[in-house]
């Protein structure tokens, strides 16, 4: 075998071990930005929870002040804008659920992409 060819062999195992990495660097990168837009949609529906629940609370001091409080705690949650608010967070949180379930999926499709191609055949 000449020289020439086994540069040529060599630059082909090179290119070959080049593409690879590339490959696994792309799936890897795409998985962490779809990591972070999930974290991000996961925190603003925290956030819009949290304000439900502030505004809840908010009409019960009013309440309060006002001396509207229902005298039985049960009649509080028939209130037209807390029924509202708690069916607002109810819809949040099952799709706070469902992006969770995704952040978990893209997790494990991270560390599949981690793991090198010779350990994944063994």
């Amino acid at each position: 075998m000449t020289v020439w060819e086994k540069t040529l062999i060599n630059l082909q195992k090179g290119y070959g071990k080049l593409m690879s990495f590339t490959a696994n660097a792309s799936e890897r990168i795409k998985a962490e930005i779809t990591i972070v837009r999930l974290r991000m949609q996961i925190d603003a529906l925290r956030g819009t929870i949290g304000d439900h629940h502030r505004s809840i609370g908010k009409k019960l001091l009013e309440m309060r002040d006002t001396d509207a409080l229902p005298g039985s705690f049960a009649l509080f949650f028939t209130n037209s804008e807390i029924t509202a608010h708690l069916e607002k967070i109810e819809r949040a949180q099952k799709d706070l659920e469902i992006l969770l379930d995704d952040l978990r999926h893209e997790s494990d499709a991270l560390k599949a992409v981690s793991v090198p191609d010779e350990e994944r055949s063994a």
